[in-house]
């Protein structure tokens, strides 16, 4: 019996060791994700890898770190360049209605599908929700329970866009609630974006590298990129104050 349970605690603490070491990162958090990354896409064909090298380049950039960013300016053979900003639709179509009707009037042309909200309305929602979140985050947050809520009723073809969006307005109001609702709802709640979009709401991305380095996928970079773009949540907008939560908030 004895030898049984020296046997049991034996086990329990390698669990504790691996996760212990699975979190452990002997370089800054930016490098160890994109070392990850680059594993897993060792195993594309080179020509695939290389389409990634935009990929890497801007997490090395948006990450601050020159070391780091000529190690893998020299590994691409190129220069990173700040990647451009691409026009915001959602807003272009929001901020009008802003203006002349407020956030209900936004609302309420989304849920009805009326003009100019007959398309676009989830960009336009998901928009205006980042834009309102620092000063105004109650606006902030009934549209994102709009978009949740329309992403419940949608049609089989919008669900997947109308959750995501729910999702990711959640992920930067650091709303854990709504968005485990809203990932639930995705056509994929165990992508790697999302589990970053989580790591971000939780405090940290180090327990994601084992998962990163697994991935087992040769055909495309679509993984990977997943990856990437997860993370680069993390880089522009930080992690969320675990404060309130610790102090059970």
């Amino acid at each position: 019996m004895l030898g049984r349970i020296i046997c049991l605690l034996s086990l329990i603490g390698l669990n504790v060791s691996a996760r212990a070491q699975t979190a452990t990162c002997e370089s800054t958090e930016a490098a160890c994700v994109l070392s990850a990354a680059w594993s897993a896409a060792l195993i594309l064909p080179e020509e695939k890898r290389m389409r990634l090298s935009s990929a890497f380049l801007e997490i090395a950039l948006l990450s601050d770190d020159a070391d780091l960013l000529s190690s893998w300016e020299e590994r691409f053979g190129r220069s990173a360049a700040p990647v451009s900003p691409y026009p915001d639709y959602g807003w272009q179509k929001a901020e009008p209605i802003l203006q002349q009707s407020g956030v209900e009037g936004l609302i309420e042309l989304a849920r009805n599908r009326q003009a100019p909200l007959s398309f676009g309305r989830t960009d336009a929602l998901l928009s205006a929700g980042k834009r309102l979140h620092a000063d105004q985050p109650d606006a902030a947050q009934k549209l994102n329970d709009v978009l949740l809520d329309l992403s419940r009723s949608a049609s089989s073809f919008e669900r997947p866009n109308l959750a995501h969006a729910a999702a990711e307005l959640a992920m930067a109001r650091c709303d854990a609630t709504l968005f485990s609702k809203a990932v639930a709802l995705t056509d994929a709640p165990r992508n790697l974006r999302y589990a970053f979009w989580q790591a971000r709401l939780d405090g940290s991305a180090l327990d994601l590298l084992d998962r990163v380095r697994s991935i087992d996928n040769d055909a495309d970079t679509r993984e990977v990129r997943r990856v990437l773009d997860g993370y680069r949540a993390i880089l522009n907008l930080g992690y969320c104050d675990q404060s309130a939560k610790a102090m059970g908030g």
